[in-house]
């Protein structure tokens, strides 16, 4: 014979404390952690693959071959390399920031990384087709014969292969959004100076951005006025440089920055 159900009035407290939040008088502990070494984030070094122009920022001179082969995405087979091999990985550009503004440069770094992200996996439908200037013969042909018939926007298609190298090549992109990033764009944006006065036109941290090739920086469309160039110690190309005549002897002359 069963019992009597006991009556569930006993379990309230239970529930009530369910529902109700523990209050917390304790002493608001420190941030956890570590500080940054001191110099972090006055440095940032922009590394790019010489043959599929792919993207990797870092606050160090060197890859780390675990760390930094995160940043890069699989966009299909044979897109990601298992390794960062020395010999297609070199820098590029190179973000200096005053000594001690080492917080601003880590946040122009995460938005760098955030934007970097954006372009991988937010493209639009019109990434779909190919550019001119990709256009095999058989495209050519094919572009002609559809003009023939009335179609004049027809372009062709990219294989799912070919869409993985355009995702890879991020190396334009990359450039403008160091321009927009440092003209103080996006909110939050610490690059942007605070002013004391409500309405005054903001004030930007001046910052060197150096480069192995000068022309790599015409990517972008406008430059900030915060924004030197310079160039690496052994640049990789200068644009404009005067051609060596024959039989001329003279070492060429050192670029300064």
């Amino acid at each position: 014979m069963n019992t009597a159900p006991t009556s569930r009035l006993g379990q309230l407290p239970s529930y009530v404390r369910i529902w109700v939040r523990h209050g917390h008088f304790g002493k608001k502990k420190d941030g956890r952690g570590f500080p940054p070494p001191e110099g972090h984030g006055e440095d940032i070094w922009v590394f790019g693959h010489r043959r599929t122009n792919q993207i990797i920022y870092s606050f160090d001179k060197t890859l780390n071959g675990f760390h930094d082969l995160k940043q890069l995405p699989f966009n299909g087979k044979k897109t990601k390399p298992a390794k960062l091999r020395k010999d297609y990985w070199s820098p590029f550009a190179h973000i200096s920031f005053p000594a001690g503004q080492g917080s601003i440069g880590r946040s122009v770094f995460q938005k760098l990384r955030e934007l970097k992200h954006l372009h991988e996996v937010a493209w639009d439908d019109d990434f779909r087709y190919k550019n001119p200037e990709e256009f095999s013969e058989a495209d050519r042909k094919r572009v002609a014969q559809q003009k023939e018939k009335g179609n004049m926007n027809h372009r062709p298609i990219r294989t799912r292969e070919e869409r993985g190298i355009a995702l890879n090549a991020q190396k334009p992109n990359s450039i403008a959004d160091i321009a927009s990033v440092l003209s103080g764009a996006g909110r939050g944006n610490k690059i942007v100076l605070p002013e004391d006065a409500e309405g005054a036109e903001k004030k930007l941290l001046d910052v060197k951005v150096s480069w192995a090739n000068d022309q790599d920086k015409e990517y972008a469309q406008k430059w900030s006025e915060n924004v030197t160039h310079g160039l690496f110690e052994k640049p990789s190309y200068i644009s404009n440089e005067p051609e060596k005549k024959e039989g001329q002897g003279k070492a060429p002359e050192p670029v300064a920055e």
